[in-house]
């Protein structure tokens, strides 16, 4: 077994990515973080981390770091490819406070990490990734419409992710995503009679794409206004070309789940995410 580090996200993808597709919907995040930092002009000022653990030409074990403080992983062919890798991230990634990925490579992973740094792995959010390929009809949307989400609302879209990073525990600049989501076009709202609820997409791969920053202010749930969203969003981005969709939901919140398997998604493989 040998690590082979990556120095840019192209050269990453010119010898992983065959390996990552095989398993394109549960490796959807690395696929697409690395798709968009290969084209990203200039490339950003702190090199991501790619590293592979590799037997011969065959790929074992994959992480990679794009935020200073979180790491994510591939599902381990092999057990003892683990060791090796952490040890890598150990010396690169001195600053990670998070790591994340199929189960149950995540948690022996954290497990070796965390010993590493004198420390001990503790759970920080189990989620399940789930895949849609049609949109089931919903018997009672509602009343509204999608649309884009507007450089006019600026204001309005930063304090909803300022609540969705609230959600689900996790840090970054509300204003800086808002700007870059709205500025991409990446992001939409439903309106009804005013913006209610929004969702976003990321992560272009091969033959789909990730729904996320889905967010409804507490004052406004529970009137399917998310449900409704998340759907013609999950229609639109089919009726583009994508062959599937998907997205990540907390095992502990069963409201998010029920509402996506509505829609027509369905489970694909559970993870986790570990503070070290």
């Amino acid at each position: 077994m040998l690590i082979q580090r990556f120095s840019d996200a192209a050269s990453f993808l010119a010898e992983a990515e065959p390996f990552l597709l095989e398993a394109e919907i549960e490796n959807n995040l690395i696929l697409g973080v690395a798709r968009e930092l290969a084209s990203r002009e200039p490339p950003p000022a702190v090199p991501p981390y790619f590293a592979a653990v590799r037997d011969g030409g065959a790929f074992l074990a994959i992480a990679f770091s794009s935020i200073p403080d979180k790491l994510g992983l591939t599902r381990s062919v092999s057990a003892g490819a683990l060791a090796p890798l952490a040890r890598d991230v150990h010396a690169a990634c001195p600053g990670l406070r998070m790591v994340g990925g199929p189960e149950p490579t995540a948690a022996a992973f954290a497990e070796l990490l965390a010993a590493l740094r004198g420390a001990v792995a503790r759970p920080h959010m189990r989620h399940r990734i789930h895949a849609l390929r049609r949109v089931e009809e919903l018997p009672h949307p509602a009343p509204g419409r999608l649309r884009p989400a507007r450089e006019d609302e600026l204001d309005l879209i930063t304090g909803w992710i300022a609540g969705f990073l609230a959600d689900i525990s996790d840090r970054g600049d509300p204003a800086a995503m808002a700007r870059e989501r709205i500025g991409g076009g990446t992001l939409f709202v439903w309106e009804d009679g005013r913006a209610v609820s929004m969702a976003g997409w990321a992560g272009k791969t091969a033959n789909g794409v990730r729904v996320n920053f889905v967010y409804t202010p507490p004052e406004l749930r529970g009137r399917g206004y998310a449900t409704a969203c998340v759907a013609e969003l999950s229609r639109l981005l089919l009726d583009c070309g994508n062959r599937f969709c998907c997205l990540y939901t907390d095992l502990a919140n069963p409201t998010s789940n029920a509402i996506y398997e509505r829609i027509g998604y369905r489970p694909v493989t559970d993870g986790a995410m570990y503070l070290v």
